[in-house]
């Protein structure tokens, strides 16, 4: 399973005592309700028996499976990590029937649960305001696990055909809409010698690698692929400054507090973000982030000029040191940590 999140979860509460399972199941279909109501039934197959003390569902796609487990006195607790305001994600935003189905789910899975994970301080109010209730919430941000041993070694660049001497930008993250990847790209021709490396695997990847060819830049513009969580930081740590571009396409996206965000911050790079609120609210002040509207290709690249003289000075070393001190996956689990102490009390 390659769900960072949920990893970081099991290595948590296994250090802290616990003995975790982790269940996953792989639906055939691409995407869309059948999807869903595949993974739905294989995961209710695959945990309807397992009895435990705490089941956390790590998305709105497993809630109702753990919700089931709960009202059957299989597990004693539920925990809903809401990654997202699913509710106003843009698949469903104009959609009123996908997203009716979507807000009656996750209102019957909410109704069960007695801690709900959000990744942003103000995705709690989000939620409460589509239901009009809420669990109680716990903020566990969507943070890299504390390493401190990440090097820049740009040799890990070399096998991407990126020269040695070259200034790169990194992306790491899914290849998908609502990342400003094609304003990224469209900006490469206007920054002088800076290479783009895109690290992860969506489904933009082949309009991206055509975008770059017709815009005479595919000898600066890089795929990586899917990376291990661990490796993709190593690889990051080697570039220069990292892209956090999120469009405000629907509110789930405004409220965004992406995970690339600190993922760099533990690299040391210097960061390139949108305007988003709750990025702002931490970081309006820190020389180390550098702010771009995410559907201009003139000023990305503005940004990307700026961010490269950033990435020499003392900025990025405050960066890494506040990812060491707090914005890392450990800080925020032990608040989680607390409340479940109190809550099996």
């Amino acid at each position: 399973m390659g769900d960072r999140r949920a990893r970081n979860f099991k290595r948590y509460f296994e250090e802290q005592g616990w003995s975790v399972e982790l269940i996953s199941v792989r639906p055939k279909a691409a995407g869309g309700p059948l999807m869903f109501w595949e993974f739905h039934r294989k995961l209710h197959q695959t945990s309807r028996n397992k009895k435990a003390d705490i089941v956390l569902a790590c998305d709105l796609y497993s809630l109702a499976s753990a919700r089931w487990l709960k009202i059957h006195g299989r597990v004693k607790h539920l925990f809903y990590d809401a990654r997202e305001v699913y509710t106003e994600l843009p698949t469903v935003v104009r959609k009123p029937l996908s997203k009716f189905v979507w807000r009656s789910l996750e209102r019957k899975g909410l109704k069960a649960t007695d801690i709900i994970i959000v990744t942003g301080p103000k995705d709690a109010q989000a939620i409460c305001d589509v239901h009009h209730f809420l669990p109680r919430s716990v903020l566990v941000r969507n943070l890299p696990w504390l390493d401190k041993n990440i090097a820049r070694d740009r040799k890990s660049l070399t096998k991407y055909g990126i020269p040695d001497n070259a200034k790169v930008a990194a992306y790491v993250g899914g290849l998908q809409r609502g990342r400003a990847l094609q304003y990224i790209v469209e900006a490469i021709p206007n920054v002088k010698d800076v290479h783009l490396l895109l690290i992860g695997e969506g489904p933009l990847r082949a309009n991206l690698e055509s975008q770059a060819q017709a815009l005479n830049i595919i000898d600066r513009v890089h795929f990586a692929g899917l990376l291990a969580p661990d490796k993709a930081l190593r690889v990051t740590a080697a570039c220069d400054i990292g892209l956090a571009l999120i469009e405000p396409v629907s509110k789930s996206y405004e409220l965004a507090l992406p995970s690339k965000l600190f993922e760099y911050m533990m690299c040391g790079i210097p960061v390139i973000s949108s305007n988003l609120s709750q990025v702002l609210e931490l970081f309006a002040e820190e020389p180390w982030v550098t702010y771009a509207n995410p559907a201009n290709p003139d000023g990305i690249a503005v940004a990307i000029v700026q961010a490269l003289v950033n990435s020499s000075s003392a900025g990025s070393t405050r960066a890494r040191a506040l990812a060491f001190s707090e914005y890392h996956f450990e800080h925020d689990a032990a608040t989680l940590m607390d409340a479940i102490d109190k809550l099996l009390i």
